[in-house]
């Protein structure tokens, strides 16, 4: 090198705008800035496909900024093509102030491609603030660009990314919707003009589909007893392995199983953390024929509790809370489970913290409890559950959760463990085989029969 080159370093980033931004057509452009320029390059950080609109991706660049920090000095300057290269920070004090680190530590960032000189002085210092801000609102617009035709082509029934699930294949087709190949996990079709659709995959593995659906929903088994038999008949999971109560619960709430391609249900913009969207923008496209009866499919919701996958917002939340005021002149647990247009009052502690919280959103103050802010005494309440089981003959959850002169089941729960605990100390029956026999007796009692009767024989 000769003594009168000054050491520089070079960064380029490309992600995918356009050729032009290429890594080679980068540092030719910066080459030739540095032998006009009295510059030698003696080291190269590159971010290749990375976007400029975060730092936490950008390895390059955070080893250029760890090696400014160096003593000696590696370098005395670094040679960046434009401001875009250096980044599209949405905050544009962030690009400012990776530059400041490297101009504190004596090293002198230039844009090669820029029309102004970085001196510091005025009129420059305002022209690359101007440069920040329109490569920041480059992105967002590509961003929203991006977004729309993305939403134009799931409505259009087109795969947007992601794993589609079990019993769904990938298939690319061209232009013209002719089929071209079908996508192996882990592939990505070859040409930007081709589509990505999705259809039914093998038949055994819609039977099993299928079949989870009707021990689900007809036999009432639980995720984890479905898996349990699936793994036990030897019938493997998406991937090979073993099927789990997440991988049966992921094919019960997926709705391609009717068919129905659901997207845009979360968002991340220009690198933000990922937060869900409310329902009505999602976007929900038939891309085939029910693999299982829409019908089936709804009680399975409303088993899972999901209420067809909808997770209720805010808004939505409260506005139900308000029916339910408005019809009661009250609220609390009871109620609100009770209805059938509001969430459970658990969804509402998870939600808001507490039903208190709840109440206080909708502009609700709830009298003094019966049994007071306080948890109530053990005692006290044992002995409503045994004038209770007197009043009613027997209890069963069903009759605490209506019975207004009795705290909520999760009152026994909190203060005993369990609700059988609870009979136990009260000295109600416990066992279950105690609980089993009273239900029998009131079965039979409700068809007429002696309570001590016995089920007359099947004919077979």
């Amino acid at each position: 090198m000769s003594p009168s080159k000054i050491p520089a370093a070079q960064y380029l980033r490309m992600s995918t705008e356009h050729q032009r931004y290429s890594l080679a057509a980068q540092a030719q452009a910066i080459a030739e800035y540095a032998g006009k320029n009295g510059f030698h390059i003696v080291r190269t950080y590159f971010d290749p496909g990375e976007s400029g609109v975060t730092f936490e991706n950008r390895l390059g660049l955070q080893a250029l900024l760890r090696a400014t920090l160096d003593r000696p000095l590696p370098f005395q300057a670094i040679l960046v093509l434009d401001v875009s290269r250096w980044g599209r920070f949405q905050d544009i004090d962030q690009a400012a102030h990776y530059e400041f680190v490297c101009r504190s530590a004596g090293v002198r960032v230039l844009y090669c491609a820029e029309p102004f000189q970085n001196d510091d002085s005025p009129v420059n210092s305002l022209l690359k603030t101007l440069k920040r801000i329109m490569a920041a609102e480059f992105s967002r617009e590509l961003s929203a660009k991006t977004k729309r035709a993305r939403l134009l082509q799931a409505k259009l029934g087109f795969f947007q990314g992601g794993v589609p699930g079990y019993g769904v294949r990938r298939f690319v087709v061209d232009a013209k919707g002719r089929p071209r190949t079908q996508l192996e996990p882990g592939f990505r079709k070859a040409f930007a003009e081709d589509r990505v659709v999705l259809q039914p995959g093998p038949p055994n593995e819609l039977a099993t589909i299928r079949h989870i659906f009707r021990r689900y929903v007809r036999d009432q088994r639980g995720p984890t007893s479905i898996a349990r038999e699936l793994n036990q008949r030897g019938t493997p999971a998406a991937d090979g392995g073993a099927w789990s109560e997440a991988r049966v619960q992921r094919v019960l709430r997926n709705e391609l199983a009717i068919g129905i391609y659901v997207t845009n249900t979360r968002t991340r913009i220009l690198g933000s953390k990922v937060r869900p969207l409310p329902p009505d923008e999602w976007v929900r496209t038939r891309v085939f024929a029910p693999i299982v009866r829409p019908a089936e499919f709804r009680k399975a919701q409303t088993r899972l509790g999901l209420r067809m996958r909808e997770r209720p917002c805010k808004a939505e939340m409260l506005r139900a809370l308000r029916g339910v005021l408005r019809d009661e002149g009250r609220l609390n647990a009871r109620l609100i489970n009770r209805s059938r247009d509001t969430p459970c009052s658990q969804s509402y502690r998870k939600y808001f913290g507490s039903l208190n919280r709840a109440y206080e959103a909708i502009g609700y103050t709830p009298p003094r409890p019966k049994w007071g802010r306080l948890l109530p005494r053990r005692e006290a309440i044992l002995d409503a559950l045994r004038t209770a089981h007197e009043r009613h003959g027997y209890l069963t959850s069903k009759v605490i959760d209506a019975d207004p002169a009795l705290p909520i089941i999760q009152t026994y729960r909190k203060h005993f463990g369990s609700l059988r605990r609870a009979y136990r100390l009260a000295g109600l029956p416990d066992e279950m085989s105690e609980l089993l026999s009273a239900g029998h007796a009131r079965s039979r009692l409700k068809r007429g029969l002696s309570p001590t009767s016995q089920a007359p024989p099947r004919l077979t």
